[in-house]
């Protein structure tokens, strides 16, 4: 139940980033060019953020659960 719980919220969270950072480039109609846009795109919150959420989409999904629960 955890890893569906950690799944999703990663998932929204890329979703919300990827969402942002296409908003950043609304700056290209303000004249800024691409380089800048770029540049500030990589150095945002919003990337850093995508770049831990798509790590720990890929955790949860590619790394095995154990078969059973451990007993205590």
């Amino acid at each position: 139940m955890t890893r569906f719980l950690v799944f999703l919220f990663s998932y929204s969270i890329i979703v919300i980033c990827v969402a942002n950072l296409l908003f950043y480039l609304n700056y290209a109609a303000l004249g800024y060019d691409y380089k800048q846009i770029t540049l500030f795109m990589l150095q945002s919150t919003d990337f850093t953020m995508l770049v831990i959420a798509i790590i720990s989409l890929v955790f949860t999904v590619c790394v095995p659960s154990p078969s059973r629960p451990p007993s205590s």
